[in-house]
């Protein structure tokens, strides 16, 4: 998969702001979702799924860290 020059610089600036991971790749998926000027619709279904794959499990252990941390105090 290609990315684009915005999508790049996008990549970049959420990383120099050291934001978390899981937050980075949401902020992302909805940012593509969402460009409805510079990404054509096919191309932001198959990158919104594509990366929802890969979000999905992140989410799912974030949850359950939170949840026994929530159990242990």
């Amino acid at each position: 998969m290609d990315i684009t020059s915005q999508e790049e610089i996008m990549i970049k600036a959420l990383r120099e702001a050291a934001l978390p991971p899981l937050f980075v790749l949401i902020r992302i998926r909805n940012d593509i979702s969402n460009d409805t000027v510079n990404v054509e619709k096919s191309r932001r279904d198959v990158v919104v799924k594509t990366m929802e794959k890969y979000i999905s499990p992140l989410w799912k252990d974030y949850h359950e860290g939170k949840s026994s941390k929530a159990k242990e105090e």
